[in-house]
């Protein structure tokens, strides 16, 4: 159990001292005189940012917490997927439930990542949704940058975001002719191989097309002699493209397209031999478990993953003057995804998951924007048509029980959504902005529990509901005269009802977080940038779910939590080949409230923390570069440690991990006419063992289950600019 702090004013009085004491010293540090010699100081790149919906702006002028990175930043740092975004952002965590994807901004996620549920954080590409968890850690590819905007999104964005959201934005193709192509060799036999072209096709329309393929052998092993040889490979290939067209001076569409196809084992959750609490498990003792961190012994010869994803998207933007602009984006997407996996993780033949998913969404969504010399408005209507099915076979061998479910739900959202930001005078500015949400969902559901071909049990799920939300925002900020900006904004978020998949008891209500920030932005002689966020969550009725029985989870509103914290993020270049980066969150969350079901029992875990929410958070990164003659020579370090995290409400360390650290580095060589790149990588240096996730099931006989991540990886990437 944590320490309840009872005061809120005691719960404020750490973290505003670290932003006020922060903010003071960048005051000071703004005054100072300028350098009479700046010839060895190179510039730091301006960061712009889309995720405003009102144009691109400078980080620095953005009143919000957003850490953005663009494609050179992607490359320097060897990101492939949102994933790798969780080292070098402050307050983001990313865990696996094997294919799926479970993102934490500051505390808020969630781990329902199945039919009939939503995710907390969001994750758009090029303005569209991407509702399920599945498709989120697809490789980035022909990516111009990416943006992680921290707490609740709504007032700017078409699918509304309790905790956060990431925006990845592709390459606009332009007149520009643009022409790569890469292969990437590392250890376990990796494979990577990537080619982009882009420019003008004729007079005013504009094309691009990207193609990846990525394989690599399993990097965990099976020792079992009758099982599959190892788990988490990669075997991959995707493609995007897209067209442009300009005409009539003021108008523009956008059409872009991708497809990927996925074949893998699945991913690797190694059981501990222990239940829930730390006891051994009933079947612990016959557990084999293999001393090294990346060997399995698991009975089950084909456990696999096999998945399509798919989608297009039309983006008209017309100027309707100067000032005025309106744009319409409508996308259909299309996911299909198999898999059967040895759920139990052990060499005895306890629990098999075999799932089948198909899902497909059309949304629109229609924006109007205004702009002038003192005010930026966005208005905008958001429509989204989901239709999820999912058939699921849930064999508990051991008892020769297999708990069938076939279910479908269909989701209806709308809303309607503005923000406007009026400046006051030439340094202070005001915004203020309103979304109103109405999701619907029909869901159905059939179990029927088989004891061989006999059937003993069931249900039948039959339901409809609908929720709507207000959720507004207003926020200030103000810029002294080439100094720092402040700001201080207040917001709601709001995530929609949803059902349970896995039970007879079926439906759980809305979510809701009212989010209180302030901060200051501040760049010192163009070479030190420094942005200060502090944050305060009051988060109510909460989503929270547990295992009863191995298959069943209890979903309900059961929670309440505060959260707060301050998340630091520094960039600094000395001198003009010397690069150092240095972020740091420290995060405090705390249920206030919380019966949670364990097995047949209930368990009071109030003052416990949330899920995935480690209190320190610290990753620095360090880039030098000199000129050799034959090109640029780049070295580049990354270490990034985070304090100890549960994986569940119990707080239990059998589902938790305890502190640990990466370090990455490379090295890249850039020719003198820059047509040709060579890069050499290490990652996970130290082969630093850890889970990010973990699976309890009560009555499983063989023991909760955790995930393993990469050992120490290496390799070379060599790239060719054709034009």
């Amino acid at each position: 159990m944590g320490i309840k702090i009872k005061s809120p004013v005691q719960q404020l009085q750490l973290p505003l001292a670290i932003a006020l004491i922060t903010s003071q010293g960048l005051l000071k540090a703004q005054e100072a005189p300028e350098q009479e010699n700046q010839t060895s100081t190179k510039k730091l790149e301006e960061v712009i940012v889309t995720g405003t919906k009102t144009g691109a702006k400078s980080l620095q002028t953005v009143p919000s917490s957003i850490t953005a990175i663009n494609s050179t930043g992607l490359e320097e740092a060897g990101m492939e997927n949102i994933e790798d975004l969780k080292l070098q952002t402050p307050g983001l965590n990313i865990n696996r439930n094997g294919q799926a994807t479970r993102i934490y901004i500051r505390g808020i996620g969630t781990n329902l990542d199945f039919v009939g549920s939503d995710p907390s954080v969001t994750v758009h590409i090029d303005g569209v949704y991407q509702p399920r968890p599945t498709t989120s850690l697809i490789d980035f590819l022909d990516v111009e940058r990416v943006e992680v905007l921290r707490g609740p999104q709504g007032t700017l964005y078409g699918r509304n975001s309790i905790g956060g959201t990431i925006n990845v934005i592709s390459k606009t193709p332009g007149p520009e002719t643009d022409a790569n192509a890469s292969v990437q060799l590392g250890n376990y036999d990796e494979v990577r191989v990537n080619a982009n072209l882009s420019g003008e096709m004729a007079e005013n329309i504009y094309g691009s097309i990207a193609v990846q393929k990525a394989k690599r052998d399993p990097y965990v092993d099976n020792v079992s002699p009758t099982g599959i040889d190892g788990l988490m490979d990669e075997d991959s290939t995707s493609t995007r493209g897209a067209l442009r067209f300009l005409f009539a001076e003021r108008g523009e569409l956008i059409l872009r397209g991708d497809y990927t196809t996925i074949d893998e084992a699945t991913g690797a959750y190694k059981s501990t031999g222990l239940g829930v609490t730390g006891q051994p498990a009933p079947l612990g003792e016959q557990v084999i478990i293999p001393s090294d961190p990346w060997d399995m012994h698991i009975s089950y010869d084909d456990p696999f993953v096999d998945q399509k994803a798919w989608g297009t998207s039309a983006k008209l933007s017309w100027d309707l003057s100067d000032e005025w602009t309106i744009s319409s984006l409508t996308a259909y997407r299309d996911n299909t995804f198999d898999t059967i996996e040895d759920t139990d993780g052990s060499n005895i033949d306890a629990l098999v998951t075999e799932l089948a998913e198909r899902q497909d969404q059309l949304s629109e969504e229609i924006q109007l924007n205004l702009t002038t010399d003192r005010m930026s408005w966005v208005a905008g209507l958001f429509y989204l048509e989901e239709e999820h099915s999912t058939l699921g076979i849930v064999n508990v061998n051991l008892p020769g029980l297999a708990n069938n479910l076939d279910a479908q739900n269909e989701t209806t959202a709308y809303a309607l959504f503005t923000e406007g930001t009026y400046a006051v005078t030439e340094n202070l500015n005001a915004s203020l902005g309103l979304r109103y949400s109405y999701e619907e969902k029909e869901f159905n559901n059939v179990q029927r529990l088989m004891a061989g071909t006999n059937q003993i049990g069931g249900f039948e799920v039959s339901n409809k509901d609908d929720w709507d939300a207000w959720s507004p925002k207003a926020s200030v900020d103000y810029t002294f005269n080439n100094g720092p900006m402040l700001y201080a904004t207040v917001s709601r978020g709001f995530k929609s009802g949803g059902y349970n998949f896995t039970s007879g008891d079926a439906q759980y209500d809305p979510e809701f977080v009212w989010s209180y920030e302030s901060g200051v932005k501040t760049e010192l002689l163009d070479s030190l940038r420094t942005n200060v966020a502090w944050f305060y969550y009051d988060y109510t009725d909460l989503q929270v779910s547990a295992f009863t029985q191995p298959g069943v989870l209890s979903i309900s509103n059961a929670a309440d939590a505060t959260i707060y914290g301050v998340e630091l993020e520094t960039e600094w270049r000395p001198i003009y080949d010397l690069l150092i980066g240095f972020n740091y969150a420290y995060l405090k969350t705390e249920y206030d409230k919380y019966l949670a079901p364990s097995g047949p029992v209930v368990v009071d875990v109030s003052g416990n923390k949330l899920n995935s929410a480690p209190e320190h958070k610290v990753s620095t990164v360090v880039q030098y570069e000199h000129f050799i003659g034959i090109g640029t020579l780049r070295y580049r370090a990354e270490w990034s440690w985070q304090d100890k995290v549960y994986f569940t409400a119990f707080n239990e360390n059998v589902s938790s991990q305890g502190a640990y650290s990466v370090v990455n580095a490379r090295i890249n060589l850039l020719s003198a006419d820059e047509r040709w790149e060579v890069q050499i990588f290490g990652e996970n240096l130290g082969d630093e063992d850890y889970s990010t996730s973990s699976r309890e099931f009560p009555a499983a006989s063989t023991g909760v289950t955790r995930d393993i991540n990469p050992p120490r990886t290496f390799g070379a990437k060599f790239t060719y600019h054709l034009i």
